[in-house]
């Protein structure tokens, strides 16, 4: 019987082993909204001598709550990595040499994800896509490649909607110095934003031009209807009224 998935105290799932890079990233911006990331990234330096009770009591809370963050962040089967020590810092890279990505059967697939990224105009905006390729680059390099800025321009305008095919040539005429992943998002951001408002405008010219050709088309079916009927334009009357004409009896009408 399986069990139910453990459930996180945050607003990303817990570290199970396989999304390390992103449980990274996530459990990074925690820390620092709870003034804890200064012990992973610094030199564990004691509280100064000088520094008041109080101080000293805040020191210490911030560097236990930086430990208890990291082990409410992992799933039930991995907390035996870094039971044996109470120190955030030594928990972080205790996980980080075990779960790190750096074997190259995994670097091949990060990159063939890499290459397969393509922009859905129906579920994301221009920039969201900007960002994974962004999120996918950094799982690459955590992986133990970096790949080229070229490379990486490039697939941000590979495979686009046929909108954007005006701005993707104007792209590739860039110096070289110019085209890189930086250029290339603002460009298309600012593509993104013309191509918005030129299908809003379109909109409302369709609901607009909708409204005229159905009062339009209703006019003519009565005008038709009328015809059909016998009826015709009384120039004595309102513009659009008509009147009947009564024919003789006979079944056909000779001019």
């Amino acid at each position: 019987m399986n069990m139910p998935a453990e459930s996180s105290p945050f607003a990303f799932p817990k570290l199970d082993g396989s999304n390390y890079t992103s449980w990274k990233e996530d459990m990074k911006v925690v820390l620092m909204d709870r003034g804890c990331w200064s012990f992973i990234i610094e030199e564990d330096k004691p509280c100064p001598e000088q520094a008041t009770e109080k101080e000293k009591f805040e020191y210490d809370w911030r560097k236990q709550r930086c430990y208890t963050t990291i082990y409410q962040g992992i799933e039930r089967k991995s907390l035996p990595l870094i039971r044996h020590t109470t120190d955030g810092k030594e928990a972080w890279n205790i996980l980080k040499t075990n779960f790190e990505p750096t074997s190259k059967a995994l670097l091949a697939v990060l990159i063939d994800e890499f290459f397969e990224l393509k922009f859905n105009p129906e579920e994301e905006t221009i920039g969201i896509f900007c960002k994974r390729v962004e999120e996918k680059k950094i799982q690459v390099k955590d992986a133990g490649f970096e790949i080229p800025e070229l490379l990486i321009a490039l697939q941000l305008i590979r495979r686009l909607p046929a909108e954007y095919d005006h701005l993707v040539q104007t792209l590739y005429r860039l110096k070289d110095e110019e085209f890189n992943n930086r250029e290339v998002e603002k460009q298309l951001v600012n593509e993104a934003g013309r191509i918005q408002l030129k299908q809003k405008d379109l909109n409302l010219d369709y609901t607009e031009n909708a409204y005229t050709v159905g009062s339009f088309r209703l006019q003519e079916t009565r005008k038709k209807s009328f015809e059909r009927s016998g009826a015709v334009l009384d120039p004595s009357r309102n513009p659009g009224q008509y009147r009947k004409i009564s024919y003789p009896n006979s079944s056909v009408i000779r001019c």
